[in-house]
């Protein structure tokens, strides 16, 4: 167990060239994009300030959202027709008649002072807004955490409520402050990924550290398993795919199929009840070429075979009579850290761009996904 131990660390530390990113910056998009910071009560009490640079070719969408006890209040920074929008108490709004939604950056300040609550957009500074003695009662008691990008499912009808937009802005946050400091690492992150310099393409970005997304909460591994899909790796080592049902024990008595890198090579594992198989492909030039490269997985009973652009191999395992039909979590990119250690040889997350996945003929649309954990940009890769 140590000597596995050892070899996934050595694996770690091989690494390819990564994208250039923008420092201190995310990319927000999709249903669940959000970044969460949870906060001393203090911090947005009773004058808070917050400042954040916004790139965006949206039109509407919700940059920014903290409420009070109860939601009786709240304080919320959105785009509305392409319009920077601050949102306060339970109906009071703000807004500068410039549109912001042309994809360049622009920065925007946001605070209560005493009965006035206040909006500033690239040094242009909307009118004032005012709030009566019971509106500014109802701002003292915010809540934390404060999101930004997209809420939690237990606020949609709150949003609704207020004529909010539910879902986050699709485009790129930075250097976000609260009262002058820098909020550098947020205390949660849903699928916002990095921000990329230069020309993006489709795709999804996975940049390891345990992100990942769920495709099917109930996913049954049957006899037949069809997995076709494009990668662009930034490491030369990670887990691509899993599904099934580890062991209590770590052995292979459990039901599962994995799909990982290890060392530049591609790997298929099977687990069926009756024992453990896998197959391998080494390609013919590395991976971490800043080409895409497309593999495909295909298991008939106990016979899985793998191909690597035009490299493929397979395995015969032991015969199973029965396929159990259980419901288990399909990951891709990446598995919870809990569930690591008893699964592979190989614990690190995917680094790199994913595209054109289908499993059993069904297309994945990454930017449609609701189960998304850690830095994932669900709606483009680098281009290069």
């Amino acid at each position: 167990m140590e000597e596995v131990v050892e070899r996934v660390v050595n694996e770690s530390a091989l690494t390819c060239a990564l994208p250039t990113t923008v420092p201190h910056a995310y990319r927000l998009g999709g249903p669940v994009s959000s970044l969460t910071y949870s906060l001393p009560l203090q911090v947005l009490q009773p004058r808070p300030h917050f400042s954040l640079d916004v790139k965006t070719r949206s039109h509407e969408g919700l940059l920014f959202f903290t409420g009070t006890r109860g939601g009786r209040a709240h304080l919320a920074l959105y785009m509305s027709k392409g319009r920077i929008r601050l949102s306060v108490a339970k109906e009071k709004e703000i807004f500068n008649r410039e549109k912001y939604n042309d994809g360049k950056w622009h920065s925007v300040m946001f605070s209560l002072e005493k009965k006035k609550f206040r909006l500033v957009v690239d040094g242009i500074r909307a009118l004032d807004g005012q709030l009566t003695s019971a509106e500014l009662t109802s701002m003292q008691q915010f809540m934390s955490p404060v999101y930004l990008g997209s809420v939690p499912e237990g606020l949609h009808q709150q949003l609704k409520t207020k004529a909010l937009p539910k879902h986050s802005v699709s485009g790129c946050i930075r250097n976000f402050k609260m009262n002058g400091a820098s909020m550098t690492e947020p205390s949660a992150n849903h699928g916002a990924g990095p921000c990329f310099e230069g020309q993006t393409q489709k795709g999804a970005y996975f940049s390891g550290r345990g992100a990942h997304v769920i495709v099917n909460d109930t996913f049954v591994l049957g006899s037949s398993f069809e997995l076709l899909f494009n990668i662009r790796p930034r490491s030369h080592s990670g887990l691509l795919l899993y599904v099934g049902e580890p062991s209590r024990y770590g052995g292979d008595t459990s039901h599962s199929l994995s799909v990982y890198m290890l060392r530049g090579e591609v790997v298929a594992k099977v687990t069926n009840g009756k024992g453990e198989f896998m197959v391998s492909v080494k390609p013919k030039s590395t991976l971490c070429d800043g080409m895409f490269h497309k593999i495909s997985v295909i298991k008939r009973k106990n016979v899985v075979q793998l191909h690597v652009d035009t490299v493929d191999n397979y395995k015969i395992g032991p015969p199973l009579s029965i396929t159990p039909l259980t419901k288990n979590p399909l990951y891709v990119g990446g598995i919870p850290e809990l569930s690591r250690k008893h699964v592979l040889p190989v614990s690190a997350s995917f680094v790199g761009c994913i595209d054109d996945m289908t499993i059993n003929s069904e297309p994945v649309l990454f930017n449609r996904l609701s189960a998304v954990v850690g830095s994932v940009n669900l709606k483009e890769c680098p281009a290069g």
